[in-house]
């Protein structure tokens, strides 16, 4: 029986989709949630105007009025993470689930399946979009990694195709 449900809320705005999955699943088995949100070091949905600390060609230097606008629009995009999170934790608590809630910096994929199986996790709820063959050959796919490294279920809910 499942009884622990890690939701993968990812920064994308299909992240409602993935987490309404989660608490259907929970509600119908009185499993309590942990709501995972992973730090995207590369690029952040949603901050594609996050500026860069590094100027230049090929040789690039270190600008510091770049690095105090990136560690700002860090500092948001933690923000707003962990705000999503505490969202959604509200609803799965008036909805009379447990959830717990934990964001973390680094690849989403070992990150998701470290923590299902720290927390003893019996099933992972994520989302899949859809990616080019090229994009997929080089960035990889965090739902491909976790289906096939996790130590529990995985649901995967297929969500829009990216535009590219």
């Amino acid at each position: 029986m499942l009884q622990k449900i890690l939701v993968a809320i990812g920064d994308l705005p299909d992240s409602e989709q993935i987490f309404t999955a989660g608490f259907a699943l929970a509600q119908k088995l009185d499993a309590e949630l942990l709501l995972l949100h992973v730090l995207n070091p590369i690029v952040p949905h949603g901050l594609s105007n996050m500026p860069s600390p590094l100027v230049g060609g090929i040789l690039p230097m270190i600008n510091e009025v770049e690095i105090d606008r990136y560690t700002k629009a860090w500092k948001e995009y933690e923000r707003l993470g962990i705000e999503r999170l505490q969202v959604y934790t509200k609803r799965a608590k008036e909805g009379n689930i447990r959830a717990e809630i934990l964001q973390n910096y680094g690849d989403s994929g070992p990150l998701i399946c470290e923590a299902a199986k720290n927390w003893s996790a019996d099933a992972i709820v994520m989302g899949r979009n859809q990616k080019s063959m090229l994009s997929e050959v080089f960035l990889g796919s965090t739902s491909n990694y976790v289906l096939h490294h996790a130590a529990c279920s995985v649901m995967v809910i297929q969500l829009p195709t990216l535009a590219s």
